[in-house]
């Protein structure tokens, strides 16, 4: 095979994704050409494989990656070939209102790797120089790949304001969740419930050491939960957000994390976020949180070997399928 070819895994409508040799992308003025070390697979990618988040097609998905940069365009001015980096695939326009009122994430003309432009599920990748994190080489690049989700997660627990001392839960035992459950730990939350019908996931949670609650078996503990300061919705299902609303006490905030298919409707009883006096938060994406979000993987503060399971790009439609759920928190693809 050429030096020039590489492969990269392209969705080209929903539910349709093939292997292609192509081409190895060129490096523009201001960008970079990253080999991609790693990609983690997330709930996003998810819903743009069945359609139901808008994306670009066909492109290559994964917005989760991180890998060496072998290649610099001209006009780059920090990074350089060998560094190790980690990438925030939004890219913002600077000039709409949410840019120039300082919540560039919010940009009306956002375009993001992996969902508009190529991402991660390739070999190689053009990223903005803009768009770079450099982190220390020894960090495991499976580990390094999610600074973006770790991300995420510290931007909604700062707009959730988690106090120590705190009593909260979490609804969705998925990778997030449990990310969500250490981050709210690590925040100084004194007592945090994972919400989670399936066994697996509870299982992960309790040998991280935290209380779970089986909504379909365990009902009448669900329905005593309550007077908690915050709760998270991290399903994105059912009357998950209900339950997030029943649980909070008077005064409480609730943080709407879960990225729910778009067009969906779910119910609730607004009265009692009136009565209650409840505050319910949105949380997109970040601004300002990755460097945070690094010195916490390289200091190992998050317990990511029991949540993350490395896959192949082969295996990676069945991952988006559902077909791997039963054993798979958290699917991360080793690059070659």
């Amino acid at each position: 095979m050429s030096n020039h070819i590489s492969v990269s895994l392209v969705l080209k409508q929903p539910g349709d994704m093939e292997m292609r040799q192509v081409e190895r992308p060129a490096v523009g003025e201001r960008e970079v050409l990253v080999k991609v070390s790693a990609c983690g697979i997330c709930g996003t990618d998810r819903h743009i494989y069945h359609g139901t988040y808008p994306a670009s097609l066909p492109v290559s998905i994964g917005h989760e990656f991180a890998g060496f940069i072998e290649e610099v365009g001209i006009g780059v001015k920090q990074a350089t070939v060998g560094d190790f980096v980690s990438v925030n695939p939004n890219i913002w326009c600077g000039r709409c209102s949410p840019c120039l009122e300082g919540n560039p994430h919010l940009c009306q003309s956002m375009h993001a790797l992996g969902v508009d432009l190529n991402g991660g599920l390739s070999e190689y990748c053009i990223v903005p120089e803009q768009l770079l994190y450099k982190m220390s080489p020894e960090t495991d690049p499976l580990k390094a790949c999610l600074a973006e989700p770790v991300s995420c997660v510290l931007h909604g627990l700062d707009r959730l304001q988690v106090k120590a001392g705190y009593r909260g839960a979490v609804f969705g035992g998925g990778f997030i969740g449990q990310l969500m459950l250490q981050a709210m730990r690590l925040q100084g939350a004194s007592e945090v419930y994972l919400i989670e019908p399936q066994e697996h996931k509870r299982q992960v949670a309790e040998k991280l050491g935290f209380n779970t609650i089986d909504p379909v078996n365990e009902k009448q503990k669900l329905v005593e939960l309550s007077e908690l300061d915050v709760t998270v919705d991290c399903a994105g299902a059912g009357d998950v957000l209900m339950q997030c609303i029943r649980a909070t006490k008077r005064g409480g905030d609730i943080l709407l994390f879960a990225a729910y298919p778009q067009g969906k409707a779910v119910s609730i009883e607004p009265f009692e976020v009136f009565r209650k006096e409840l505050r319910v938060i949105g949380s997109f994406t970040y601004p300002d949180t990755q460097v945070r979000a690094i010195r916490m993987i390289e200091s190992g503060q998050f317990s990511l070997d029991p949540i993350i399971s490395e896959i192949t790009l082969e295996e990676t439609a069945d991952l988006l399928e559902g077909k791997l759920d039963h054993k798979v928190l958290k699917g991360v693809v080793r690059l070659p």
